[in-house]
């Protein structure tokens, strides 16, 4: 049987080829914005990582003690004052992944046409300026097929994103959206230099719903996270895609010949898993998550990292709460901790 990590490899594979490498082929990325926001700067950048698909990033950088001035890279003595002695010189960054909606301005603190969201009522909860104001570098990209990575065709007002389109003619090729998508999160984190971010530095990655389901393809493809934060995701099969509709994107090839959701998960080990559940969550509901959580738990205390997970749940529907794991994400990854307690 396969392994995880090589399932997720062999679904990546086609689609790196087609990557524009970075600092060589690929345009140099271009800052298009910058502006403060509430603990942090955001900047705006646009990169092509395959040819003739632009896609927009945000990266937010705390603008709080120690920061660097707006607009400059945080210097390692910066980052050492904040963090304390016997850490990592430089501050983390964390890849935040948005599921469907209305892209990656829904982590950013702004609605669907660019202005402040005052309202907050999004189910994303803006993850990625909480993750900011906590000390982390953040970078949030537009995700194929959500938000403006759609094609006209794709525009109309019953359908929010690409997505079955996407996956219906990459399937006809024996080819997977998950796939495509993921191995542009990797050109994005090979492209981290070039955003002024520190390669060296610690990286996690945190998701929601098909945001999750990106995370969990990106790490277990890519050595180079260490730390993985999951909300409105994490259950068995069974009891949720396989249950119910869902996005036509949650289902991936010859994906059940590898294993349940638990284990798949449980291939992260011995890396951090911080995951969530909402209680009242109608398509990856509570009852799910207790199952995949009790065999995480096990899977995890048999690997010797039972420090290394962590799972809570939250009284809400599927919405991010990150009240938990977001913290212990940044404090993991800013203390190189070996647990999460």
């Amino acid at each position: 049987m396969r392994t995880a990590g090589a399932y997720f490899a062999a679904l990546l594979a086609p689609f790196e080829r087609f990557l524009l490498p970075a600092g060589a082929g690929a345009p140099a990325p271009l800052l298009l914005e910058e502006a403060e926001g509430p603990g942090y700067v955001r900047q705006r950048w646009q990169l092509e990582l395959y040819a003739g698909m632009p896609l927009g990033v945000y990266v937010l950088r705390p603008s709080g003690p120690g920061a660097a001035a707006r607009g400059e890279q945080d210097t390692d003595a910066d980052a050492a004052r904040v963090l304390g002695s016997g850490v990592p010189s430089a501050r983390p960054t964390v890849l935040a992944i948005h599921g469907h909606g209305y892209g990656s301005r829904q982590l950013v603190g702004l609605k669907a046409d660019g202005t402040v969201d005052t309202d907050r009522t999004d189910g994303h909860a803006h993850f990625g300026e909480t993750l900011a104001r906590l000390g982390a570098n953040v970078v949030v990209p537009d995700i194929l097929g959500f938000g403006p990575r759609r094609s006209a065709a794709d525009l109309e007002p019953a359908e929010n994103s690409a997505c079955a389109s996407l996956t219906s003619h990459l399937s006809a090729l024996g080819l997977s959206l998950a796939g495509a998508r993921a191995a542009e999160l990797i050109g994005v984190l090979d492209s981290l230099p070039a955003l002024g971010l520190d390669a060296s530095a610690r990286l996690g990655v945190a998701g929601h719903s098909g945001g999750s389901l990106l995370a969990v393809v990106t790490a277990l493809a890519n050595r180079r996270i260490s730390a993985v934060a999951l909300s409105g995701y994490v259950n068995t099969f069974a009891q949720s895609i396989l249950a119910m509709r869902h996005c036509p994107c949650n289902y991936l090839p010859g994906l059940l010949r590898v294993g349940e959701m638990p284990d798949l998960l449980a291939a992260l080990a011995p890396r951090h898993l911080l995951v969530e559940g909402g209680t009242a969550d109608p398509i990856f509901p509570i009852a799910g998550f207790r199952t995949a959580v009790v065999q995480l738990r096990e899977a995890y205390a048999a690997a010797g990292a039972a420090g290394s997970f962590l799972a809570v749940e939250h009284d809400g529907d599927h919405r991010v709460d990150g009240g938990t794991i977001h913290p212990a994400l940044v404090a993991t990854l800013t203390r190189g901790s070996v647990g999460c307690t």
